[in-house]
């Protein structure tokens, strides 16, 4: 994804939290949450593009790279909290019974396990250090990692970082997807661009350009805020999905489901043009839109939802 996407989805991951039904015990935890992002969000744009700007680990932690194989044990897939689209695209995939193998070195999961212990640890520190201590982390610091965080979460609903057809040679369709994605969001929403940031609207999120409203109601963008609205948020991670590590591993297996229902088996860089590609499959380009962008602002909630949660039981002990 590109610089906004990343961005506004962390920003709409927050919004999600303030706005979904939870129990009165975690609804304490994310409004804590909520007010913490607030108060620290000016550097969400480019700590959000950090992983592809400063660290770029693209070709490794960015991605988690399947092959469908015809030898092996049928494919061995975990579960998603139902409300996930790409689960309900993908359950019935024929995929699903064939083997898979991935690709070396290519480790989204581990990336997102790893920044998600990270973030807790730097709040720990937070808590136990004196006030003035030179090895004491700063909120500004702790925001990053969240920023970070979400960056790679939401590369891995990216169909074509979990498929190792090579979508981003021959007519760089992988780049025209992200670029879909992106152009629609600067669309929308008002740019401080001299500051490396969205103009905020009163409720501190990105400010929604409403000149465009009648152009808005035909945007996917606008069908992914209907579907967030109808669906329950899901605290969850999924069935026997225990930490950060399941729930990425079981999301980019969806996202390799995606990415064949989007572009057909028999079709790649080679074959696929600029004319064909937005309606190969059976799901077009703004079902794959709908569906990636939706489950990557539910993910990226549920995560840092669960991390801050974890360290705020911690901090009680």
């Amino acid at each position: 994804m590109k610089q906004y996407t990343h961005a506004w989805l962390a920003f709409m991951a927050i919004k999600r939290l303030e706005q979904a039904e939870l129990s009165k015990s975690n609804r304490k935890y994310a409004d804590s949450l909520i007010k913490w992002f607030k108060d620290n969000k000016d550097g969400v744009i480019q700590g959000a593009w950090y992983p592809d700007m400063i660290i770029k680990d693209m070709a490794s932690s960015h991605v988690l790279k399947f092959t469908p194989v015809d030898e092996g044990e049928k494919g061995k897939f975990r579960k998603l909290p139902k409300t996930h689209l790409v689960y309900q695209y993908c359950k019935e995939s024929d995929l699903k019974q064939k083997a898979y193998k991935i690709d070396r070195d290519t480790n989204l999961p581990d990336r997102c396990e790893s920044i998600a212990h990270s973030v807790v640890d730097n709040l720990k520190m937070q808590e136990s250090e004196e006030k003035g201590s030179p090895i004491v982390p700063s909120d500004n610091h702790v925001a990053t990692l969240f920023f970070m965080l979400s960056h790679y979460i939401a590369d891995a609903h990216v169909p074509f970082h979990c498929d190792s057809r090579r979508f981003s040679e021959g007519n760089n369709i992988h780049g025209r997807l992200e670029k879909e994605w992106d152009d629609e969001i600067k669309k929308y929403y008002l740019l401080d661009k001299a500051n490396g940031r969205f103009f905020y609207d009163p409720t501190g999120y990105p400010l929604f350009d409403k000149k465009k409203d009648q152009l808005y109601k035909e945007s996917f963008l606008k069908k992914v805020d209907d579907n967030l609205r109808k669906r329950k948020f899901a605290v969850s991670f999924g069935p026997k999905n225990g930490n950060v590590w399941d729930f990425m591993s079981a999301i980019c297996q969806y996202s390799y489901l995606l990415s064949y229902r989007f572009i057909p088996e028999g079709n790649d860089h080679t074959n696929v043009t600029a004319h064909n590609w937005k309606k190969l499959g059976s799901i077009n380009l703004e079902d794959v839109s709908i569906a990636a962008l939706s489950d990557a602002i539910d993910s990226i909630a549920t995560v840092y939802f669960r991390i801050w949660r974890r360290y705020k039981k911690w901090e009680k002990r």
